[in-house]
């Protein structure tokens, strides 16, 4: 399975994530996706809330896109990188600077771009809080995917290593029809279980969702196996997934 480096130094996903995929679709109806598209990764407790951190490339590859900050976009500055055989490519919003131009070829750790909070963040940055919304929006897009966030697919599987943990839990139980971040959560864990290949955390409990979550019981041993989240499902994949 593919694997990529995390786009920052001393990352966790405990505590460098404050934003999973598919999370908030309230928010993000403003843009025309059903839920936020990637992972924002922040630096608590770094100087300037980590405006200036070095950003990573997550791989080989070759930089395809460099876009700056206007004011009716939302993305801010950004940067595109393709993989060398162009099967995917990964993004990073909201830069401070550019350490790299259209064309590069980098490899893997180098340094491409300084963190920021150009474009749409939140808190807003203030004059007397100037660095406020510092963040990373990282993004991965397989090559010729289309769903409902344009392409974009969750980066937690690419990401993870055997013993990270997420910073959120389960917490409620969920069955068909159920609409919630708690289901975009539900649908992350399962597609670390290796399931969930034909769709992304969308926040609704579908029949994909009902398939999967069965499937990951009989796999688990977690009875009754029938797809719905109770007790059993949610302490097993918390105490394998969350940081909780």
């Amino acid at each position: 399975m593919l694997r990529l480096s995390p786009p920052i130094k001393d990352f966790s996903f405990n505590k460098s994530i404050s934003q999973l995929f598919g999370m908030n679709p309230a928010l993000y109806a403003q843009f025309n996706i059903p839920g936020h598209n990637g992972l924002d990764i922040f630096f608590p407790g770094a100087d300037k809330y980590g405006y200036g951190t070095p950003i990573l490339a997550a791989h080989d590859g070759k930089i395809v896109r460099i876009e700056y900050d206007v004011p009716h976009r939302t993305k801010g500055n950004g940067i595109e990188l393709i993989s060398n055989d162009g099967s995917f490519t990964t993004i990073y919003w909201h830069l401070s600077a550019f350490q790299c131009n259209v064309g590069d070829i980098v490899k893997e750790g180098d340094v491409i771009g300084l963190a920021g909070n150009s474009g749409f963040v939140r808190p807003i940055p203030t004059l007397t809080e100037p660095h406020n919304g510092t963040h990373l929006h990282f993004g991965y897009k397989p090559q010729f995917k289309n769903n409902e966030y344009g392409g974009y697919s969750d980066p937690t599987p690419v990401l993870f290593k055997e013993g990270d943990r997420l910073p959120q839990k389960l917490v409620l139980n969920l069955m068909l029809g159920s609409k919630s971040d708690q289901v975009s959560l539900l649908q992350t864990f399962l597609k670390l279980e290796g399931f969930a290949y034909d769709y992304d955390p969308i926040g609704y409990f579908g029949t994909k969702t009902l398939r999967d979550v069965r499937l990951m019981q009989e796999k688990r041993f977690i009875s009754p196996a029938l797809g719905f989240v109770w007790n059993k499902t949610r302490e097993f994949l918390n105490g394998r997934y969350s940081a909780y």
